[in-house]
């Protein structure tokens, strides 16, 4: 007993789709590709520097503050948990045995 199989003549194919090529260059020396990459790289450092919006200096001069205040504060927090261990460390070794 023979099943009847039918065949679509017209598939319905999604066209492939290109992706989009990244703008390299055509090959040439290697110095020169070197060259233009650098200054590609230099050209685009420039761009987003001009994109930057720098500090006045009142807020340059805050964040500065802000930044050292927390630093003498954890440098002295760091300072006194190592003492606080050292001294621990010297009574557990004395201690008992003296």
């Amino acid at each position: 007993m023979a099943t009847k199989v039918t065949e679509k003549q017209e598939l319905t194919i999604k066209p492939k789709k290109d992706r989009p090529r990244a703008n390299v260059p055509a090959p040439s020396a290697s110095r020169d590709n070197s060259f233009s990459r650098v200054s590609r790289y230099l050209r685009e450092v420039q761009v987003e520097l001009r994109k930057t919006t720098w500090p006045s200096k009142q807020e340059l001069i805050a964040s500065t503050q802000v930044v050292l205040g927390l630093l003498a504060v954890v440098g002295v927090y760091i300072f006194v948990v190592d003492v606080l261990v050292t001294q621990f460390f010297k009574l557990s070794h004395l201690g008992p045995q003296g």
